[in-house]
């Protein structure tokens, strides 16, 4: 016996007209999509075009057009020597004199990019590594900076940062190759919820309004000139490590005194080794402000581990000698910090695996100054990263 609903013919027919309609409008977008990438020339947005001169990318950009230069930029700084610095929001400290993207080009004249913001973790790295894959050289300059708090809480890229950084020219390179599709594919059927999907979908259709705006105001445009020939096209010059970059102990001692000097006269005046506008901001008003950073969740296990270690086997494909910096925890505000112990020689381990550099300032003595919160360097702790990177490189 059938319902009648099912043999409702009047109702079959509509659905059988939203089916069509919805292939015809898939079919039709996908139609344009592909147009309009192959005719329309990415340029930045105007709003963005101010940001350009500066030598730190927290994302992409807002818009496609913007997407494409600056992905393609980070492309020719990976393939140029340029210092490159990928990591989390201890980059989003530009206040900072020590901060690499301040520091480098400013006191040791060495060209440096930097990208991400907070909770750009491995699966980000990763993904936007892949989509410029031929930019990765032996002569790529690169640092990534590793933070705790990626194997902490989900312990993986978060769907937000996915839409975020797996979007515009990266989704479109990384869906392009076969290797890279499934895995995408994979991530998204794991991670997959109606946000995510809706964040993927409504990154797709920005993406297609923001190409339709640049053929639409490139129409009156005259054609930009063609080069006649490949000598008229300038060669990517590469950038020398420079002999003001190669500093000798007694000069990198003067400089870690002055960041401890400074974080002293920023700090000196509450009990957990922290900047006092932190202190007084976010931690005075609390009983007791430690907590337990992993109370449930093992990190070791964390998706996060492996995530990395797919960082680290591209940059070994692609013999890449990269540097990474584990960063350190406040012990006078995360209680727990032995558990993060297993994670930390699973990382140097695979960093001797991969035959990478590694500066672990997460085993050292913690002193005040290294962090200016709980987990975010300050100036101390950026000015030895400094001078672990600078050595790393002028070998």
């Amino acid at each position: 016996m059938s319902l009648p609903i099912l043999r409702n013919s009047q109702l079959w027919s509509h659905v059988a007209a939203a089916a069509t309609a919805v292939a015809l409008a898939f079919g039709a977008y996908c139609g344009a999509d592909d147009l309009l990438s192959r005719i329309v020339t990415p340029v930045s947005s105007p709003a963005a075009a101010a940001a350009d001169k500066s030598n730190y990318l927290p994302n992409l950009g807002p818009d496609w057009g913007t997407q494409h230069v600056n992905l393609n930029r980070l492309g020719n700084a990976l393939s140029d020597g340029t210092l490159v610095v990928l990591g989390s929001s201890e980059l989003s400290s530009h206040d900072l004199r020590f901060v690499p993207y301040r520091f480098f080009p400013e006191e040791l004249k060495v060209p440096t990019l930097a990208y991400g913001h907070a909770m750009f973790q491995s699966y980000g790295i990763v993904s936007v590594l892949e989509s410029v894959a031929d930019s990765l050289t032996p002569n790529t300059r690169l640092v990534i900076m590793v933070s705790p708090a990626w194997f902490a809480s989900g312990g993986q890229l978060p769907r937000s940062a996915f839409a975020e950084h797996v979007t515009g020219p990266v989704w479109d390179r990384l869906w392009d190759q076969p290797n890279t599709r499934e895995q995408m594919q994979n991530w998204i059927s794991d991670n997959a919820n109606w946000g995510l999907l809706w964040l993927i979908a409504n990154g797709q259709v920005a993406e297609l309004k923001d190409k339709l705006s640049l053929w639409w105001h490139a129409r009156k445009e005259p054609a930009p000139d063609r080069p006649r020939s490949k000598l008229s096209v300038p060669a990517h010059r590469f950038v020398s490590w420079p002999s003001s970059a190669r500093l000798n102990e007694g000069q990198w001692g003067r400089l870690t005194h002055q960041a401890r000097e400074v974080e002293r006269g920023l700090g000196s005046n509450n009990p957990y080794d922290v900047r006092d506008d932190y202190y007084k901001q976010y931690l005075a008003s609390l009983y007791s402000p430690a907590r337990n950073e992993f109370a449930d969740v093992d990190p070791i296990t964390r998706t996060e581990l492996g995530d990395l270690s797919r960082v680290m086997a591209l940059l070994q494909k692609r013999k890449v000698k990269a540097y990474f910096v584990i960063q350190p925890f406040n012990p006078k505000l995360i209680l727990d910090v032995e558990r993060f112990d297993p994670v930390v020689a699973a990382i140097t381990g695979m960093c001797q695996r991969y035959q990478m550099g590694c500066l672990d300032l997460y085993s050292i003595p913690f002193e005040p100054g290294m962090v200016r919160d709980d987990m975010h360097l300050a100036e101390l702790g950026w000015a030895m990263a400094d001078q672990g990177i600078a050595e790393y490189f002028s070998r």
